[in-house]
């Protein structure tokens, strides 16, 4: 099946005229003819039915003509896109990261990039850290920015880091816990402050077993309270925004919201956040990773909320 097959074809099935499909492609009606045949052969169906006075579609053709289309729109879509692309000289980016909501600070990241950059055309890969440290150590990825993963280790992977992150306890604004931080002029909160609240504890269904198993816990946790697991950052804001709890979020993954408070924990381990690219792309001070690695270290120092606190 080619092209010009589906060309015939889908223009035979609309003048229904052999003489009118061959003018309109520049084309002899036997040589249409011979298309057509040749994709009825390949499909192992007939098209068109044909008399001495008419043609017509058959119902395979009927139902195949909406396939014939869309495959020729998607061919010249791909077509000009491409020739486009490098007509432009762009550059693709690709991104990897680990949670919906880091999409805010990467945002921030590319507008500075692309204001002087318009070739640079992004792509984002939505995936667990593991999995996108994997894409790019087979150069399927270009970046992957989130927290610095302890057990990954490969030569020709560096990590440029941008701040230490830090977990922010987030809440609405007329939780208990906030409403007595606001009376009190309390900027942050203590594993003390927070122990007698219910907790919506967002961590990934891969690590569920790893964290809750021996005692073991990321942040303090009050067995005794009827707390709420969840799978990601987007579903604790949810459940923090509907009074479910409160709710202990990685600084870079924090987004602003006017119903809800956001206090550092004063006791939050830290660790690395920033990004993972492979060493030797870092050498073309021209290229998009080096460029999209310095706005990082810029955004990371005005546009992390609690950056100042």
């Amino acid at each position: 099946m080619n092209t010009q097959q589906l060309e015939c074809f889908t223009t035979l099935a609309k003048t229904l005229n052999y003489a009118k499909t061959a003018e309109q492609l520049s084309l002899s009606q036997p040589a249409v003819s011979r298309q057509i045949q040749g994709l009825e052969t390949e499909l192992g169906a007939q098209l068109f039915n044909r008399t001495t006075r008419s043609v017509s579609l058959t119902q395979v053709g009927f139902q195949f003509l909406p396939d014939a289309q869309q495959m020729l729109g998607l061919y010249y879509h791909s077509l000009e896109w491409i020739s486009t692309f490098h007509k432009h000289k762009r550059t693709v980016l690709r991104i990897g990261y680990a949670d919906s909501h880091a999409n805010w600070f990467i945002s921030k990241i590319l507008s500075g990039v692309l204001a002087d950059n318009e070739n640079i055309v992004p792509e984002l890969t939505l995936d667990q850290t593991d999995a996108n440290l994997h894409r790019l150590a087979t150069s399927q990825l270009d970046l992957v920015v989130g927290i610095k993963d302890a057990k990954f280790t490969a030569e020709d992977i560096a990590f440029q880091k941008l701040h230490d992150d830090a977990f922010i306890c987030v809440m609405r604004k007329n939780h208990p816990l906030a409403l007595a931080c606001k009376k009190r002029r309390r900027k942050s909160v203590s594993s003390e402050d927070i122990w007698p609240h219910r907790q919506v504890i967002a961590i990934p269904p891969y690590l569920l077993k790893h964290v809750f198993s021996r005692g073991h816990h990321i942040v303090p946790v009050n067995d005794e309270l009827d707390n709420i697991l969840c799978a990601t950052t987007s579903e604790a804001y949810n459940l923090a925004l509907a009074g479910a709890g409160f709710a202990l979020i990685p600084q870079h993954l924090t987004l602003p919201h006017k119903e809800l408070a956001f206090l550092p924990w004063t006791e939050s381990p830290h660790a690395p956040m920033g990004i993972y690219y492979r060493q030797q792309a870092n050498i073309d001070k021209n290229s998009a990773i080096y460029k999209f690695i310095c706005m990082a270290k810029e955004c990371a120092a005005t546009a992390l909320p609690c950056s100042k606190q």
